[in-house]
């Protein structure tokens, strides 16, 4: 930029950015002392950082020129510049690794951090005929400066019932979309394993053999301490006077009369006599 010095007397001119370029646009030099008549030239410098808040398109661009000894006589010419788009993305799988005997599941984190909208596919690579990955959803699109998830589901081909566990790595690739006029962008390929895990614990079998142990042990003590105890205690328990006191129960049990079929006895009343009143007379 030209500064001119139209008054009469040496002045010296200072410069300010303002606008949306000020935070990345530097001035070199910072002031100028220029004799009556005479011109300078200040140099801008834009230095816009590849970051989301950095908007794409047409962005208006200020100087301000203060001259010290006459602050009134500011100006501030202005013109745009175009800020071109960029795209850039990150991903990562979170978490790196999982462990389950039936599936893994993962998450990926895209994050945009260009200053335009993007499109990514998400795509897998990497896998073996062992195990069957799911994508959802296979498309994301995203703002700037921000970050979409997409899930990740490995599912192996067959069950593992015992056994060492299995390792099954995978990629999980995201590739922006170019528009039409643009070249392909390089894809972001993450690394991902699932550790496919046996449905019967390793520790199943021993826990098996010790049960079994403890029964027999448990079977043995009943036979050689338990069961002669028992047995023991029952011989001690007959002696002459319960052998009596039960004969002497079962005869007085036998001694009572039984009853009837209608559970007591009747008694056959005599039958009364008629006064026949004389013999040979009716009655």
């Amino acid at each position: 930029m030209q500064v001119l010095n139209s008054g009469s007397t040496v002045e010296e001119f200072r410069f300010e950015v303002v606008g949306p370029c000020a935070a990345w646009t530097t001035v070199e030099p910072e002031s100028l002392s220029l004799y009556p008549g005479a011109s300078g030239t200040a140099t801008l410098r834009l230095r816009p950082p590849r970051a989301p808040e950095v908007a794409p398109g047409e962005t208006p661009l200020g100087l301000r020129v203060i001259p010290v000894s006459d602050p009134e006589g500011t100006v501030v010419p202005e013109r745009t510049i175009d800020v071109l788009p960029f795209t850039e993305i990150t991903a990562e799988l979170v978490p790196r690794s999982t462990h389950s005997p039936w599936r893994g599941r993962h998450k990926v984190a895209v994050d945009s951090r260009g200053n335009t909208p993007v499109t990514v596919v998400l795509a897998t690579q990497g896998i073996s005929e062992r195990t069957r990955l799911v994508i959802e959803p296979v498309e994301l699109t995203i703002p700037p400066g921000q970050a979409k998830f997409a899930d990740v589901e490995v599912r192996p081909a067959h069950w593992l019932w015992r056994g060492t566990p299995v390792q099954h790595p995978f990629q999980v690739v995201v590739a922006p979309r170019p528009e039409p006029d643009q070249a392909p962008y390089a894809p972001v390929v993450v690394d991902g394993s699932y550790e496919q895990k046996a449905i019967l614990p390793a520790w199943l079998p021993r826990a098996l053999i010790a049960a079994v142990l403890l029964i027999g042990m448990l079977v043995g003590l009943w036979y050689a301490l338990l069961r002669p105890t028992v047995r023991s205690a029952a011989r001690e328990a007959i002696t002459p006077e319960a052998v009596e006191s039960a004969q002497t129960r079962t005869t007085r049990t036998a001694a009572r009369p039984r009853a009837g079929a209608g559970g007591r006895r009747r008694r056959q009343r005599p039958a009364a006599r008629r006064d026949l009143g004389g013999a040979g007379e009716p009655w």
